[in-house]
Parts: C-alpha cells; sequence; structure tokens
C-alpha cells in the first residue's frame, strides 16, 4: 500500500539550532567547506590521507597506545612518538584536525600489570613526579601541542566483560584517571580540549555513565575545574531512530548536574553483513553494504539536526583488528578498495557541509523522517521512511526547481508543481533484528532535495 503524505510550512521542529559557520579552505578537493563536523576515525594510522580528503572529512581520531609509547618507562616515549609523527604531520599538513584517544596501561605503570589496569600513584597529586599518568599526559600535551590538541580518556569503559574490556579500575578511579589528565593536559597546552571516554551507550543504557557523572557533580573542585572535562562523548551504531532519543538522554543527565557541553559522536557506523569478504547472518543489528550507506546519510543529517557539535565514521580502513577477526568497519577495504558507504560520505559532506541552521523532525506515524538544513543560499531537505512500504511525499517548495539527489550523488532536476514536489521514498528493508522481525533499524533509500533559496 502506497501512503501519501503533505508536508507544508512552517514546520515544529523537536530541534532547530543555528550552527556555527564554516571557514573556506582552499584547494580542498571535496567538499567546497572546511566543517569540522564531518570526520572519519584512523586515517592517520592507516595511512589514508587522500581518500579522507576526497571523502571531505576534517576530523580524526588517532590512537595513541600508552603501552606502546612507554614500554619500559618513560624515556621511551620520544623514540616511538617520532615514528609516529611523519602520519601525525602529513594529516596536519592536509588541514585536518586530530583528536587523541589515549588508553592501554604499560606493565611497569599499572597496578594489577594488565593494560587495562589503573595506573600505578593515581591519587598522588597530578603534578607529582610519580604519578606516571600525570607526567605522561603532560608530555603528550606538550610533545602534540598545535598538532594534537584535543584528547579521549580512554575507551568504552561501560564495557565491563569480554574482548572489548579496556578498564578493571573503579568508577572513582576511572574518576580520577580524568581529573589528572585534565589537569596534566591544560598544562602541558593550556587550549587543549578534554574529552572523556566514547560511552557504548546500549550495553547498560548509560548506568555506569550516570554514576560517573553522580561523582564528578559532587567533587567539590569539579565546578571550579569545568568538571574536568570539554565535551561529552558517544558511541552510536545502527539504529538512526534511536539517536535522538539517547542524545537526548544525554543532554538531560548533563543539565541535571548543572553541565553544559557539547556532544560529540566519536564513534557511529553500521556494520555490513553481506560484503563478499565477511559473509555473516542478517542479525545482530547488521545492514547490507546498500543499507550501511543509507545509515550514513541518515545518521550524519539526524546528527546535524540535533547540533551535535562532531561526529566520526568508525573507522578509515578495516586495519589489524579485522585481520584478527573482528568486524568490518572500514570504509575502505585493506586493498584500498571502497565500500558503497564511502561514496555516501562524500555526497553527505558535500551538500552538508557549511550547514548554518538545522532543524530534526523526529519519525511521525507514516514512518517518515525528516531534517532541514540551511546552507548559504540553499534549502536542504532529507528524508526518508522508516517504514517497510513506500511512502508519496508530497513536499511545500520554496524554489521553482530542486535537485533530487541521491545517496550515490545521481542528481535529477525536479520543478516544482503546484507549489509541491511530489517524492517518492523507498521502504525500509533493515530489519536485522532476529528477535523481532517488524523493528527496521535503518530507514530507507534517503533522498536529498536542494533548492535556491530566494533573496531576502
Amino acid at each position: 500500500m502506497l501512503l501519501t503524505v503533505l508536508i507544508a510550512g512552517p514546520f515544529p521542529a523537536v530541534q532547530s539550532r543555528a550552527l556555527a559557520g564554516a571557514v573556506a579552505a582552499p584547494n580542498a578537493p571535496q567538499p567546497a567547506l572546511h566543517d569540522v563536523r564531518f570526520g572519519m576515525n584512523e586515517t592517520a594510522s592507516a595511512n589514508v590521507g587522500d581518500a579522507a580528503d576526497r571523502a571531505g572529512v576534517n576530523w580524526s581520531r588517532v590512537t595513541f597506545w600508552w603501552s606502546q609509547l612507554q614500554k619500559s618507562g618513560p624515556s621511551d616515549f620520544d623514540l616511538f612518538a617520532t615514528e609516529h609523527d611523519v602520519h601525525i604531520n602529513s594529516e596536519v599538513e592536509r588541514g585536518r584536525e586530530l583528536v587523541g584517544l589515549v588508553l592501554n596501561t604499560p606493565g611497569w605503570a599499572s597496578a594489577d600489570g594488565s593494560p587495562n589496569g589503573v595506573p600505578k600513584n593515581l591519587f598522588l597529586p597530578w603534578d607529582h613526579p610519580d604519578n606516571h599518568w600525570g607526567r605522561f599526559m603532560r608530555r603528550l600535551a606538550e610533545h602534540y601541542r598545535g598538532r594534537v590538541d584535543s584528547w579521549v580518556i580512554w575507551n568504552e569503559v561501560d564495557i565491563q566483560h569480554g574482548q572489548w574490556r579496556t578498564w578493571n579500575g573503579s568508577d572513582e578511579e576511572y574518576v580520577q584517571l580524568l581529573k589528572v589528565a585534565y589537569r596534566a593536559l591544560k598544562a602541558g597546552n593550556p587550549a587543549a580540549t578534554v574529552v572523556p571516554y566514547g560511552a557504548a551507550w546500549w550495553y547498560d543504557r548509560g548506568g555506569k555513565l550516570t554514576r560517573l557523572l553522580d561523582l564528578l557533580a559532587a567533587d567539590p573542585e569539579a565546578r571550579a575545574s569545568n568538571y574536568f572535562f570539554d565535551a561529552a562523548n558517544l558511541h552510536l551504531y545502527s539504529r538512526a531512530d534511536d539517536i535522538p532519543n539517547v542524545v537526548a538522554w544525554y543532554r538531560g543527565q548533563l543539565a541535571a548536574r548543572g553541565m553544559r557541553k557539547p556532544i560529540w559522536i566519536a564513534e557511529m557506523n553500521a556494520i555490513p553483513y553481506d560484503d563478499p569478504i565477511w559473509p555473516a547472518s542478517k542479525a545482530n543489528f547488521r545492514a547490507t553494504l546498500d543499507e550501511q550507506a543509507s545509515y550514513l546519510v541518515q545518521a550524519f543529517a539526524t546528527y546535524l539536526g540535533l547540533g551535535v557539535t562532531r561526529v566520526s565514521v568508525n573507522r578509515a580502513m578495516d586495519g589489524s583488528d579485522f585481520e584478527a577477526g573482528g568486524e568490518p568497519f572500514g570504509l575502505l577495504r585493506n586493498d584500498g578498495s571502497t565500500r558503497p558507504a564511502y561514496t555516501a560520505l562524500q555526497v553527505v559532506t558535500r551538500h552538508f557541509a557549511g550547514a548554518r541552521e538545522a532543524a530534526y523532525f523526529p519519525t511521525d506515524a507514516s514512518g517518515l523522517t525528516r531534517v532541514v538544513l540551511t546552507r548559504d543560499g540553499e534549502r536542504v531537505t532529507v528524508v526518508w521512511t522508516m517504514r517497510p512500504r513506500p511512502l508519496q511525499l508530497v513536499l511545500e517548495a520554496v524554489a521553482p526547481k530542486a535537485q533530487r539527489v541521491t545517496k550515490y550523488g545521481q542528481t535529477e532536476t525536479l520543478d516544482a508543481r503546484d507549489g509541491v514536489y511530489e517524492l517518492e521514498l523507498a521502504p525500509a528493508t533493515a530489519n536485522s533484528n532476529e528477535h523481532d522481525p517488524t523493528d527496521f533499524v535503518v530507514g530507507g533509500d534517503p533522498i536529498i532535495l536542494i533548492e535556491r533559496l530566494p533573496p531576502d
């Protein structure tokens, strides 16, 4: 059955935000605007700078393994850092902002001897000579000042079991880890941005994150030090429709404790199950390669509509984790070939970068989800349906002509008829929740409609 929906303004958006203006970047191959909201992780370590440039991403996360930088003690630092600097310098020269992720305690500094262990002497003053973590973080900040000015402290601490566990300490010990890092990084680089671990929210539905925020709010030293962090951080995968709920939840938790922080999404993606190099079952909220491309468009549009400060796809290339039996997270395979989602990211950065206003309209009873972006002289409307049936959409026009763009960049000129555009949205197909076949985790093919705004 084909359902028809009429959309006419003005629109009561759940979120409508004015966004910071973008700065022009000369000689950037893609897109025309330099916009640091769009990222792709591990471009430096994978050495895929050209592909990242073509994708139009302007920030990237790079991992700093403490256990590798200081294998035997503090004197090991310079040699290992120098080995990495050639890739970091290349990224900086390309104009890409780098965010350092620091984790993995070296054995000599670990209280339990493991890479997930609490650093020894962590509760000494941050600048005490025997506070190994504090000394390391200050040195890291000083060495990379001007090249890496943002730092994420550990990774997915909320995962307490299995191979992805990274932290053996208590909640109180993580808060101390963050406090020491904050003070040491600011001492080494007063312009540093300090960000807590990316919360894998679905593992405990924010339980650990809530406890950590409570501890920070109760700390008598926290208010004077911006609660020891400058931005909040989430890792969200697969479910485009859940994004607004989780972002709103985090904002609410911060507001309830008197904290006001920008939101970062340092990891997002949908994992394909039909790649020839990694065939898997249609389960565990995975997607097809085509649905993965849809997800990237839907997720970036939603995050912009919600006013999220930075969003990064995890990751640039499958990498060594995949070779060791992990999932194919990369937009590029290890042989350099691209997945369809890479093309979708190019479309996103070309047509979404530079948005100065954004409005998100939540999924309605018909399944329609909509984001409206305003760029210089353009209205960009992104629409898709979360239902398993096609949807006929009648959209009020602001210009006599529009460009209809697919997630892969195919473009068609449309003429408005009687002041409207008629679009047909393809049905959602990503019902990969093995417990509920009526649950669609990614919407159908998105349509991007671009109209030139009339002059004021």
